[in-house]
């Protein structure tokens, strides 16, 4: 995996290079994904996979950079789960596994619960080091 990081301060940007190293070795990402990680004044976190162009596919990350240290660290780990959900093809346009869930409330979405699941035994290991 590669990727790059935009806005945020210094602190903030350490933080997040500290989290997504640790998280890339949780998680199962193949080494042609791009992700663009974007610290900014955003209302929620949020992933979304833009493209896929010669085998690599290109995703963009917002976290909302006006969060506590410990915030900024679950929303990465929440936002990379679902980058490993859609690169394996778990996740793709608000269906899970082919099943449309765009009539299913946020937090019983399939993949909100396993990425909310991931976050905590994540951030719990991250903090345990």
């Amino acid at each position: 995996m590669i990727y790059e990081l935009d806005g945020g301060n210094r602190k903030q940007r350490k933080i997040v290079d500290d989290a997504m190293t640790f998280v890339d070795s949780c998680l199962n990402l193949p080494d042609n994904i791009h992700v663009e990680i974007v610290l900014g004044n955003f209302p929620s976190c949020g992933c979304i996979c833009l493209d896929t162009e010669d085998g690599i596919a290109y995703f963009l990350v917002e976290i909302n950079n006006r969060q506590s240290t410990e915030e900024l660290v679950i929303g990465i780990f929440h936002e990379m789960k679902h980058v490993e959900q859609t690169v394996n093809k778990r996740l793709d346009e608000g269906k899970w596994h082919g099943v449309d869930h765009s009539d299913t409330p946020y937090f019983e979405r399939p993949w909100e619960i396993e990425a909310y699941a991931f976050e905590e035994e994540t951030y719990s290991k991250w903090t345990n080091c």
